[in-house]
């Protein structure tokens, strides 16, 4: 295919050589149909003057409505195109790393912000340095080059990345990033490292399954800068040192979590102040950050009996709830519609409901009123 001979074309001349439901085969092609994590090209096919969009389906059959024996043209979307294979030769590149870390690929998928997915015990370091290093080689500006070999000469080449089961023809096409990595792919890849500009990872999302999402070229000088920028703002806003912020920034972390264990301790030691109205027993108490799944914990232990509510706010987050005995859940809708009368919003279950409003005090005192009027 052309876009392996000669990936950098950006128009042909093309002949349809037949057409069948509106699907057109052509003699030849520069648009990549797809694969790998690569999506398919966008393009153009002029004929007769006009220009319209094409779709390469695979195997040189093409979505158009020109008819056979009519010579066309096809015009590449250089920019999308060229922006994916940097995208993809960065991936390799940066993919190699956290390999060398014990990251098993499970899938990626490219475009203005790439993605790729893996598993394997790899931290916030791993990622960064992995990123570090991807824009070293960037700058060194390493050779890339493809060639194919056969099933069987796979095992002369033990550093290859591959995954067997997906390769379905008889010659397997590999990637060569020249002394850092080699991998089985269809993709179309740039021809220098160089190429690429700069690359910088966006986000990564840990778990069992991990995520890593990045960009590259300008997009990635921009992210870089507009991190240095919050970064510096961030300090000398507080009249610290850039370079000592990484250490302010971890005391501050502790003084949370130290903090965090003393809300939930409160949150636990708290007992709800109580009033009886007309026989039913309503438990209420406003405490600023408490720990909301201890809250609600008591909150529902306590509504277990019969004629029991329980009524909370807090001052921080203006987030209240409320829960109901089995009896009682009748209320959930005058609940929800407080919330609406104060400017907020809430929902919920038959016996819990939550939500946000601007006075939680308000919200209490007006359920207890109402409680005590109709009840």
């Amino acid at each position: 295919m052309l876009y392996y001979e000669d990936p950098y074309k950006k128009r042909i001349k093309a002949k349809i050589l037949k057409k069948e439901d509106g699907k057109c085969l052509l003699d030849r092609t520069i648009l990549y149909e797809g694969g790998g994590g690569q999506p398919a090209d966008r393009g153009y096919i002029i004929c007769n003057g006009k220009k319209e969009s094409i779709e390469h389906l695979g195997e040189l059959w093409h979505r158009c409505n020109c008819n056979p024996g009519e010579e066309i043209e096809i015009e590449l979307d250089w920019d999308f195109r060229y922006y994916m294979m940097r995208s993809h030769t960065a991936e390799h590149t940066f993919f190699r790393f956290l390999q060398e870390r014990g990251a098993e690929l499970i899938k990626i998928a490219l475009g203005e912000e790439s993605s790729i997915m893996f598993k394997g015990d790899i931290g916030i370091e791993d990622v960064l340095e992995a990123e570090e290093r991807t824009r070293e080689l960037i700058k060194k500006g390493i050779a890339v080059k493809s060639f194919r070999i056969s099933k069987e000469e796979v095992e002369n080449y033990p550093e290859l990345r591959i995954k067997k089961e997906r390769i379905k023809g008889k010659k397997v096409r590999v990637v060569n990033i020249e002394g850092h990595d080699l991998s089985a792919c269809k993709g179309i890849h740039v021809k220098n490292l160089k190429e690429i500009g700069d690359f910088a990872v966006t986000k990564f999302r840990r778990g069992k399954k991990k995520e890593v999402k990045f960009v590259v070229g300008d997009k990635a000088k921009e992210f870089h800068y507009s991190m240095s920028k919050t970064l510096r703002s961030a300090a000398w806003g507080e009249n610290i040192e850039v370079e000592k912020f990484e250490r302010v920034f971890h005391n501050v972390l502790m003084e949370k979590e130290i903090m965090s264990e003393a809300l939930k301790s409160l949150s636990e030691e708290m007992d709800f102040e109580k009033e009886n109205c007309k026989g039913v027993e309503v438990a209420y108490r406003i405490i600023p950050g408490a720990e909301r799944k201890i809250i609600v914990r008591k909150m529902m232990e306590f509504t277990n009996s019969p004629k029991r509510i329980a009524l909370f706010g807090d001052s921080i987050s203006h987030s209240v709830s409320c829960a109901f005995s089995e009896d009682m859940k009748y209320l959930r809708d005058l609940a929800i519609e407080t919330i609406k009368k104060l400017g907020g919003k809430g929902g919920g279950g038959d016996r819990f409901i939550s939500g946000s409003t601007p006075d939680e005090k308000e919200f209490i005192e007006r359920i207890k009123e109402e409680i005590c009027k109709n009840i």
